[in-house]
């Protein structure tokens, strides 16, 4: 895939990432998503968090997402995982989205939502609120697994 060209555009691709995982999987009732990797150099790639190389795994291992781009010698990075989050009181299952630049940093969440037939859809993107630190320790909870 080619560059994003902008921070805005690379979050819409890291996005469109996630949501292409979620059609793909829109008939599994148990579908969780695998951790994604999003990464800009001189195009984007997507992969699943665990086939990241091994300098790359040891950054999201330790505090300090901000690091991420620099240690994947990209412009830009994200990751998404599959998370249980704390929404107005009440859990929720959600995908959250990471995405770190070279100064901007962005969170979001979408909710995995229900239909009908059970099968998970993703909701709108919002900002989260949720604390670096809090990512970085479900990044390390699932690179664990």
């Amino acid at each position: 895939m080619p560059d994003a060209g902008s921070f805005e555009r690379f979050t819409a691709v890291a996005r469109a990432a996630v949501e292409d995982e979620a059609r793909a999987h829109a008939d599994d009732r148990w579908w969780i998503l695998e951790p994604l990797l999003v990464t800009e150099r001189t195009e984007v790639r997507v992969l699943p968090l665990a086939r990241a190389d091994t300098h790359a795994l040891r950054v999201l291992r330790d505090p300090g997402l901000a690091e991420l781009p620099h240690a994947l010698g990209a412009r830009r990075a994200a990751v998404a995982l599959h998370a249980d989050l704390e929404i107005e009181g009440e859990p929720v299952a959600a995908i959250v989205l990471v995405v770190l630049g070279g100064i901007a940093q962005a969170y979001e969440y979408a909710r995995v939502e229900r239909t009908a037939l059970g099968t998970p859809r993703l909701g709108p993107w919002e900002p989260s609120d949720v604390i670096e630190s809090d990512v970085a320790a479900a990044l390390a909870r699932a690179l664990a697994l």
